[in-house]
């Protein structure tokens, strides 16, 4: 038997449904096309029972075709658990799946390229989302006056998001506009337990995602107009 996952959702979305692929992958073999940008976004380092990459394609022997996009309108609360439960699968072990390769040289690049040294105080922050969109509210849960260094998530040539495994995990606060980082730290040994979230879209981020992790997230709830003002550009 053969299995196509038809998954063409972002890195988050992938990360979620790695185990979805392990699932699958003990009734038959699975094959899983990986766009290119998430592949070289870290997916390459990915183990999986799976056969996935940017290589694979959907051939005319496949059994059966998964597709985990579409089964509920977008603002649908069960947008995500839905891609495990409308076939019958549990999502709740989802983040047992995640499972890479560490890079520690680069890790520790990234440490010393931010001034850090081990046992320092910082926070940790992401206002970014999509490829240019930004959430105007992260800054503001950055507490005013604090002592150590702050630290803006960028994004380097060689780096890729799974490389800031050493930050995430010292943090002494994490606060980030809903996204990818979100299922990577799920996968980590993190030390903090003040992590804020907030929501790029105002009505139904909250609801869809907020029961996804165990990690001790704080999601940021906003007014619709105070949430207007953080994210001008974006759909409710």
């Amino acid at each position: 038997m053969k299995y196509f996952i038809d998954q063409p959702g972002c890195l988050g979305d992938i990360l979620f449904t790695l185990n979805f692929a392990e699932q699958l992958s003990k009734e038959a073999e699975v094959y899983w096309h990986i766009s290119p940008a998430f592949w070289e976004s870290g997916i390459k380092r990915v183990k999986s029972p799976a056969i996935l990459g940017p290589h694979v394609s959907r051939t005319s022997d496949i059994d059966k075709v998964y597709k985990l996009c579409d089964m509920v309108h977008r603002g649908d609360s069960e947008l995500m658990r839905g891609k495990y439960t409308h076939y019958g699968y549990d999502w709740s072990n989802w983040a047992s799946s995640i499972k890479y390769e560490r890079d520690y040289e680069t890790e520790d690049d990234l440490r010393k390229y931010f001034g850090l040294e081990k046992g320092d105080p910082f926070i940790v922050y992401n206002d970014c989302y999509g490829s240019d969109k930004f959430h105007n509210g992260v800054v503001n849960s950055i507490p005013d006056g604090y002592d150590g260094k702050v630290i803006k998530l960028e994004v380097f040539n060689e780096a890729t998001v799974f490389d800031w495994g050493w930050i995430f995990e010292n943090a002494e606060q994490i606060h980030t506009v809903d996204t990818s980082i979100l299922y990577v730290i799920e996968s980590l040994d993190i030390k903090s337990n003040t992590l804020s979230c907030h929501p790029r879209h105002y009505k139904f981020i909250i609801p869809m995602i907020n029961n996804l992790f165990k990690k001790p997230w704080n999601f940021v709830e906003y007014d619709r107009d105070t949430w207007r003002e953080c994210c001008p550009d974006e759909a409710e």
